[in-house]
């Protein structure tokens, strides 16, 4: 099985998250991507908000524990790492090795272009009704649930709620 390395960040603004929709595969999704050669995980996930979002950001971390050895490098552990399987038309079936991390825009001075949406706590655990940049509704729940000709229902099993709610709190 051919393995992806890949980081996604859940970027808190105030008390919400940031989603965009994701023509590719149909869903609302916070911003991330693969990890580079010769990068790692936190360094992708602060390229790809900068290129995705246009912002800087800090990453979000209650780990305490960091070694002293002047020769290593610590670098924040995420949130959770997930293994995703993914259908892709050009690779085939394959797995993302998901590092999962929370962060907030290092500078109150950000401009959002309007693919991006911020979606609170509430939306998300009341599955709130958004409109996808093709006029499709449906459910929030983490990521929209979409109905439609070309489009299947999907979600992601993060326990969401309970993060959000934690981190809500810590920013």
């Amino acid at each position: 099985m051919i393995r992806h390395f890949t980081s996604t960040v859940f970027v808190v603004f105030e008390d919400k998250i940031a989603l965009h929709w994701h023509n590719k595969v149909k869903m609302w999704l916070p911003p991330g991507g693969h990890v580079e050669e010769n990068e790692d995980p936190v360094q992708t996930a602060l390229r790809e908000c900068r290129e995705e979002m246009g912002i800087n950001i800090d990453i979000i971390s209650d780990h305490s524990y960091k070694f002293s050895d002047p020769k290593l490098s610590n670098i924040y552990p995420p949130e959770t790492i997930l293994i995703e399987s993914v259908e892709d038309k050009k690779i085939g079936p394959h797995q993302h090795i998901d590092f999962i991390y929370f962060a907030c825009p290092n500078s109150s001075d950000y401009n959002l272009d309007s693919s991006w949406i911020l979606v609170s706590h509430e939306e998300l655990k009341y599955k709130a009704k958004i409109i996808n940049p093709n006029d499709v509704e449906g459910d929030v729940d983490a990521f929209l649930e979409v109905n439609g000709s070309d489009m299947e229902n999907l979600n992601l099993d993060l326990n969401l709620e309970t993060r959000l709610e934690m981190k809500f709190e810590m920013v």
